[in-house]
């Protein structure tokens, strides 16, 4: 968890254009600063739509700034070849870290007239009061993430379990790589405030995530025919890292997280189906609390659509129940 001092902190005044919803360039990842800010949600899109997700998500991201919430949109990866998902999830944990130390940079540069100062600070610094939001595949980068952040010992058993010899040294190498980064990132932040800062290093543990049609299947549609690759194990689904069989495995053993998840599905969703089951049924079987599932009219893309409005409502209260827990 993130603890500052900040009786001693001096903000300058904040220059804005007010609450005009509007991006800028944060490290490698784009950022709406709310100027009263309820949380800071963290949004991972679909493949193909998530590499060009201000454009793709416009509707959604505004509704949701309009609704309170600063957004950190994440760049996904625009290769088809990208199979490695370990390092696309820790990759955007590293850049989440980076983002935070550029917002606290920009806040305590530009300062703030509509809200205390301080207060404003608090928020950002506070781990709690990061949110995940991913649609279709995006969704599956937040599960690994909730995957890592289980205690070192008991993450190292649960891996090997479910990858065996395909839990290697790359994978190992690329979690140090995440507490490096972290470390990197306190640094910086306890520069820029002149005293010491501490982020979680469980990595995205006890932050709430909303999953819009979730897919960690790795699904193929083919002419409005969606085709599942792991029913057998295909050449295919052997290249992904970790396939879709190695996932839920992980989520299955991972009893003591995905107690902060909620899962929005749509209707008309094909493509999700499954994998949405299989989240529902192992939410279920945590025990924390009643699943958060609600199933909204649409198909898979309706998160990219013009009209959102129910959507957006729906997001802001499946986060707010879950941050109450």
């Amino acid at each position: 968890m993130i603890t500052a001092n900040l009786n001693n902190t001096k903000l300058s005044k904040f220059q804005d254009t007010g609450e005009d919803f509007c991006f800028r360039a944060f490290s490698n990842s784009w950022v709406a600063i709310n100027p009263n800010p309820k949380g800071i949600i963290q949004f991972i899109g679909s493949f193909i739509f998530g590499s060009f997700p201000i454009n793709s998500y416009k509707y959604l991201l505004q509704n949701l700034f309009e609704q309170g919430y600063t957004i950190i949109v994440f760049r996904f990866p625009f290769t088809p070849l990208k199979f490695d998902h370990w390092q696309v999830a820790t990759n955007i944990l590293k850049e989440e870290y980076a983002c935070r130390v550029e917002i606290i940079r920009f806040l305590t540069q530009n300062g703030k007239t509509s809200h205390n100062n301080l207060e404003i600070l608090e928020i950002y610094l506070k781990d709690s009061n990061y949110y995940w939001l991913g649609h279709s595949l995006g969704c599956k980068y937040i599960s690994l993430l909730e995957i890592l952040s289980n205690e070192p010992t008991q993450r190292n058993l649960i891996i090997q379990k479910s990858l065996g010899e395909r839990y290697h040294e790359k994978l190992i190498s690329l979690i140090k790589s995440v507490d490096i980064a972290r470390e990197k990132a306190e640094q910086e932040i306890s520069n820029l405030l002149n005293q010491a800062i501490n982020i979680n290093p469980f990595f995205i543990k006890d932050q709430p995530s909303v999953l819009l049609a979730p897919e960690i299947s790795n699904t193929v549609t083919v002419n409005g025919i969606t085709i599942p690759t792991h029913k057998p194990l295909s050449k295919f689904e052997l290249l992904i890292s970790p396939n879709a069989r190695e996932t839920k495995s992980m989520i299955s053993q991972s009893k003591n997280l995905f107690n902060l998840t909620g899962i929005i599905s749509f209707s008309q969703d094909s493509i999700a189906k499954d994998d949405e089951y299989f989240l529902v049924e192992q939410l279920s079987l945590r025990g924390f609390r009643p699943p958060l599932n609600k199933v909204l009219f649409g198909w898979h893309f309706k998160p990219l659509a013009i009209q959102i409005e129910h959507l957006g409502i729906c997001i802001n209260q499946i986060l707010t129940e879950l941050i109450q827990r």
